[in-house]
């Protein structure tokens, strides 16, 4: 069945902090909560198109059991970029968005504290996948951000209409994600709009392939199916380039290739500044 449009609110905010936790919760962070609100997003019916919910939650199901060597791969690089990421934060209250949360393997890296992690951030995930939100809130909670003060969101939306007011965030992270976005240039023209001046978009995408033309060119004939099988999935982006080129006050980013995930293998990952 078809899915509804993006709402005013999140259809269910479950927030992840000590002092819900436990009768011991003296002893636990003071809960982040909700330190920035939601907004009614602009253009949504454009981007947010309707949707079926068997075929969502099979997609979230693999999404959500059938990664984990990919996540192994790109570990040491998401841990480099996280750990920039949540050095440049503010010391607390940081409001942290991720774009197509999915699953949320990244709650790891958020809930590092091997780092100068910052205190009470505010987590707001956005995915226009409903049946992503249960394996989303697992990960959160196997990660122990609940643990450390962090409240969690997680909301119907799109890239492309984000249900957020301007200037509220510091730190956008964009993983798998800019690869099914039905216009990855007005993602990103929203994502620049949502960040505080000086707020960080980490990014780490499969693209085109740079060094190979047998597989460029196998990803540009793959592509059209991949699209149909994988929620939207491009295999043929060019996404740092569009990175470049979107406006940010600077790129700190690279072209990588993974080894032994063929059409995934060329990556594209960095912190860009608005």
């Amino acid at each position: 069945s078809a899915r509804r449009a993006a709402p005013l609110l999140s259809r269910r905010a479950l927030f992840l902090g000590g002092a819900l936790a436990c009768p011991c919760c003296i002893l636990q962070p003071e809960a982040a909560s909700a330190l920035t609100a939601l907004a009614k997003p602009s253009g949504a019916q454009e981007f947010d198109l309707p949707r079926d919910k068997a075929r969502d939650s099979g997609f979230a199901y693999g999404m959500a059991n059938s990664m984990a060597e990919y996540e192994r791969a790109v570990a040491p690089r998401k841990k480099e970029l996280f750990s920039k990421l949540l050095a440049s934060l503010p010391e607390t209250d940081a409001v942290v968005v991720e774009l197509g949360m999915g699953s949320f393997p990244n709650a790891e890296y958020l809930a590092a504290t091997d780092t100068a992690s910052p205190q009470r951030m505010d987590i707001v995930g956005v995915d226009p996948n409903d049946s992503m939100e249960g394996y989303a809130l697992r990960s959160a909670r196997r990660a122990g951000l609940l643990d450390h003060g962090h409240s969690i969101r997680v909301v119907h939306g799109v890239g492309e209409a984000l249900p957020l007011r301007d200037r509220v965030a510091d730190a956008v992270v964009c993983t798998l994600t800019l690869c099914s976005v039905v216009d990855p240039e007005r993602v990103l023209f929203e994502v620049r709009r949502v960040l505080k001046r000086g707020g960080k978009l980490l990014f780490l995408e499969h693209v085109l392939s740079e060094t190979d033309g047998l597989l460029a060119r196998q990803q540009e004939l793959a592509t059209p199916m991949q699209v149909a099988a994988a929620d939207g999935c491009h295999l043929n982006r060019r996404t740092l380039k569009t990175v470049e080129e979107a406006g940010f006050a600077s790129v700190d980013a690279a072209y990588t290739e993974l080894s032994g995930f063929y059409f995934l293998n060329p990556t594209a990952s960095g912190i860009a500044t608005a």
